[in-house]
């Protein structure tokens, strides 16, 4: 490794307002040398990244690249200069083959892809990472390792210095893991390259890393060899310390006399079968964590008929085998969608925001999209005061509110419903103020801990914050790569537990 490093970060920051993602990171990479990050979801990863490849500028702080110092402006400055990023998404065009797929962006010739020239400089690039996958067959009839090693070969069509890789093993199958990573360490080697491998998956990066860093809330709260660090201090590394979080009320409840709503789950889906081994009483709060891409947003979605699955669950006593998110909402089940753009109509006012759901059958109207509008209102206002949504008229439009009030809304119009009996939330208080986030504790507790029985609802509490579960849940269960890997009781919380469990993917005994 030479002493003077190809990347390094010195104090850098980026700030949205006054959201500091980035906060004073210290970071660099040498040559030939695999250095990973690894943080929990929000820790500020992607914006690192970002930050490096051009996308957002260093608001402070100094970025120096082989010697130089330098602040890119976009991407195409990035590249020019050596830095190459393979995303987690795939960005591949199906229909095209390997060896368009490589050139795209990149073509030679005038705006078009030439078959011949194309299929020269991939074959060139796959030459010089001795690889032997067809270059002439459309991607789409690849596997995912292949896909993924074609993405890399795009990444090396202008000889970069720096490979960045966002997940790289997201999309593997269990017995393409190992081989792929002893690929990038091949090519760190031969390709006289620095590696920055990003993912949450710590046996991984134990296993190809030569140094780790780690992200807390936008700092660097540990760098080091391998050789000098365990799992466990890299976990204890991750844990959020700062965050303020407004303390609720948790009933005492024996749930063990209480009525099951959700239970007996199986599933197939995204090509296999699920572990999900949770249930869900009357009066309880469930969470579900786990890191980026561990699979708690497609459960909710199978539960709730928006992922195809073959399937077979007890809700509220019934076997429910198909469905789709109407007849859920007729049977009492409502799911708040993770980001909030999906979840209203911006340029309608908060009483069609509101009503348009038809969520009560009687304020639909006598045409498709009308509702009665004396009714509507009605009802509109007494969600918006129920639910305490600061508003100047329920007829402004709703994308001029705050993320708070909006999804107090969201919230507020999904428990409406008649029959509610169980209420999924996905990440509720993502980009909201510290206050509004207290309100929306407050209202899950009063609608699991109502002194009216009859009242009560169980609620599926999705969250990439690990206190934020801590506080409002009766118990948590973890999930990794799809699957519950184990629940804790809240009398058997722990932070530092729950979040091994969800990097390590493994059970924790006793």
């Amino acid at each position: 490794m030479e002493n003077q490093a190809i990347l390094r970060f010195q104090g850098a920051t980026k700030r949205f307002g006054d959201f500091v993602a980035v906060d004073h990171v210290d970071f660099e990479v040498h040559n030939k040398e695999i250095v990973a990050i690894i943080g929990e979801n929000g820790a500020g990863k992607s914006t690192f990244c970002k930050m490096l490849t051009g996308v957002y500028p260093i608001d402070e702080g100094e970025m120096y690249f082989e010697g130089r110092n330098v602040n890119f402006r976009n991407t195409t400055e990035s590249m020019k200069a050596g830095i190459s990023m393979v995303y987690q998404e795939r960005n591949l065009v199906g229909m095209l083959t390997g060896a368009q797929n490589i050139c795209l962006g990149n073509e030679p010739g005038k705006g078009f892809i030439s078959e011949k020239t194309a299929y020269e400089k991939a074959l060139e690039i796959r030459d010089k990472l001795h690889l032997s996958i067809p270059l002439d067959v459309p991607v789409e009839e690849l596997g995912a390792g292949e896909q993924q090693l074609i993405e890399i070969m795009r990444a090396f069509y202008n000889d970069p210095k720096v490979l960045i890789l966002d997940e790289p093993t997201a999309s593997l199958g269990e017995g393409e893991v190992e081989p792929f990573l002893a690929f990038i360490k091949e090519v760190r080697e031969k390709m006289d390259i620095a590696v920055i491998f990003i993912s949450h998956k710590i046996e991984e990066l134990f296993a190809v890393a030569d140094r780790i860093a780690v992200l807390t809330d936008g700092k660097n709260t540990l760098t080091d060899s391998v050789d000098n660090l365990t799992q466990i201090q890299v976990i204890m590394a991750m844990l959020r310390t700062g965050k303020s979080y407004g303390r609720v009320n948790v009933m005492e409840k024996d749930f063990t006399k209480l009525p099951v709503i959700l239970d007996s789950v199986h599933a197939v889906y995204d090509g296999r079968e699920h572990q999900l081994d949770f249930r869900v009483h009357k009066g309880e709060v469930v969470g579900f964590y786990g890191l980026v891409g561990s699979g708690r947003t497609e459960c909710a979605e199978m539960l709730f008929g928006l992922r195809k699955a073959e399937k077979s669950y007890q809700f509220n006593g019934e076997t429910i085998t198909k469905c789709n998110t109407r007849t859920m909402i007729d049977r009492g089940m409502i799911m708040t969608p993770e980001k909030r753009a999906d979840g209203m109509f911006k340029a309608l006012s908060l009483v069609d925001n509101i009503c348009n759901l038809f969520l009560k059958k009687e304020l639909a109207g006598k045409g498709p999209g009308l509702v009665k509008q004396g009714k509507s209102r009605e009802f509109a206002g007494t969600v918006l005061s129920e639910n305490d949504v600061k508003y100047n008229t329920p007829g402004q439009s709703i994308s001029s509110l705050s993320g708070g009030n909006i999804q107090k809304i969201i919230i507020g119009r999904s428990i409406a419903i008649e029959n509610i009996s169980l209420l999924i939330l996905d990440e509720p208080t993502n980009g909201i103020d510290v206050g509004a986030k207290f309100e929306i504790y407050q209202k899950v507790r009063q609608l699991t801990d109502s002194e009216e029985e009859t009242k009560r609802i169980g609620v599926l509490f999705i969250s990439s914050e690990i206190d934020e579960l801590l506080n409002v849940c009766d118990k948590i269960y973890v999930f990794a790569d799809g699957d519950i890997i184990q629940g804790f009781e809240r009398n058997e919380f722990d932070k530092q537990n729950i979040l091994s469990v969800a990097v390590r993917g493994k059970k924790i005994d006793g």
